[in-house]
């Protein structure tokens, strides 16, 4: 009778030992396995717009030195995309002069901006814009991946841009004064007296 006890107990420590054994190594390496490769902030310049990248939300590093005024952004705390994406967060106060991370996020165009003068930048107004970005801390939200490399707009025609379509204009032997909008603020005026004139814009 003893020796059967004896042999059960010699069994279970033998199990209890394989599963120690067996069981804690593999779980060390799994945990190493599932652990996530490190983030990598996408860099960008100064001169770089918002509405030149298609992702949503994205977090960015901002070099040194977008305070200066060659960096256009137009808005107060909601800046339209056509804005440098450093410079805003400058204006913003969410970085300073030396650079730094940001988070942006893409929001609903608006109406109309107002200009302001923050953080030693001057913000410029506009009536209308058809994207707005908010510039935030860095700080990424729970369960938000974030891409490591930034989808950007392909250049396109300032007419392709525009979403312009192809056309033909026809004109009679005489003045003629069309204006044809081309782009965003581009804009082209023909005057001509001479004979037939086509005008085919792409």
């Amino acid at each position: 009778m003893r020796t059967v006890v004896l042999t059960m107990k010699a069994s279970v420590i033998e199990m209890f030992l394989v599963l120690l054994v067996t069981g804690v190594h593999p779980n060390k390496e799994t945990a190493k396995k599932i652990k996530r490769p490190k983030f990598t902030v996408p860099q960008i310049n100064c001169d770089v717009k918002a509405g030149k990248i298609i992702n949503p939300e994205f977090i960015v590093k901002c070099p040194a030195g977008c305070q200066d005024p060659k960096y256009h952004v137009y808005g107060t705390d909601v800046y339209a995309s056509y804005s440098s994406v450093c410079g805003a967060a400058v204006h913003s106060g969410v970085l300073d002069n030396s650079g730094g991370k940001i988070l942006v996020r893409k929001v609903a165009g608006q109406s109309g901006y107002k200009g302001s003068y923050s953080n030693g930048v001057q913000s410029l107004s506009l009536p209308r814009w058809r994207e707005s970005f908010i510039v935030l801390e860095s700080k990424p939200k729970k369960g938000v991946t974030y891409p490591s490399a930034l989808t950007y707009s392909s250049s396109k025609s300032p007419a392709a841009q525009a979403g312009k379509y192809s056309r033909v204009i026809e004109s009679k032997p005489e003045f003629i004064n069309t204006q044809c909008v081309l782009g965003d603020s581009r804009e082209i005026n023909i005057l001509t007296g001479q004979a037939p004139l086509a005008l085919a814009i792409f």
